[in-house]
């Protein structure tokens, strides 16, 4: 049984090790971007260049989001089918 438990923990290790390390959220990154650029507003940037580049951020934003989300479902299907592979009961 500990061999099992065991052997499961190895492969898994192995498998975490070689991936890449996830980001930091990217939110209050993009946020600043866009108040930086809020403020030159008056200066040197149209509102409609602003309305534009502040859609662009956006789209970044939920690109960012779904690239997380998946991210997280690809991490548990693979432990999932670790444990299926490995013989461990879902503890779920």
């Amino acid at each position: 049984m500990f061999y099992k438990a065991q052997k499961r923990t190895n492969y898994w290790a192995k498998i975490r090790k070689k991936a890449p390390k996830v980001p930091d959220i990217t939110c209050p990154a993009i946020d600043e971007v866009i108040t930086k650029i809020e403020k030159l507003v008056d200066k040197n940037v149209s509102k409609t260049q602003f309305r534009t580049i502040e859609r662009k951020m956006e789209k970044l934003r939920v690109a960012n989001e779904k690239l997380r989300d998946s991210g997280v479902y690809w991490h548990d299907a693979c432990k999932e089918v670790v444990r299926d592979l490995l013989g461990k009961k879902k503890t779920r």
